[in-house]
């Protein structure tokens, strides 16, 4: 697994404050980062180590506008599975400014996932 999908996978356990696999492995979160994991070629045993072991959160500023735009994306629809605090939240927001993204344009990713969500449910 590359540096930056490692990084971006170990944003999104931090931000769903996974611990332990085996008491999160059948929360929406979790299994939401597992997808995530696979996609970019991460192991169970790589997504383990990251869970219960999680490394620093690094600079964004290197990462192409693509790999900007997948972290914004998986940002904000973890956020659809997961409740935030208002530290959180403050941190998302920070992490969008860093991936060249402002409030208003995380907020619009974030209705779209919930809209999404919410036609699934039928809602």
């Amino acid at each position: 697994m590359d540096i930056v999908s490692k990084q971006r996978i170990n944003i999104l356990i931090y931000l769903a404050e996974l611990q332990s696999v085996s008491k999160l492995s059948s929360s929406p979160a979790y299994r939401f980062i597992k997808q995530v994991a696979e996609e970019c070629s991460c192991t169970s045993r790589e997504l383990h180590s990251l869970i219960t072991s999680p490394d620093e959160i690094a600079s964004l500023g290197a990462l192409s506008e693509n790999q900007k735009k997948a972290y914004m994306y998986n940002i904000c629809e973890l956020m659809t599975f997961i409740k935030l605090d208002q530290q959180k939240k403050l941190f998302c927001q920070i992490l969008a400014y860093d991936l060249n993204y402002d409030s208003n344009q995380m907020n619009v990713i974030l209705e779209g996932f919930q809209k999404q969500i919410q036609l699934q449910a039928g809602l």
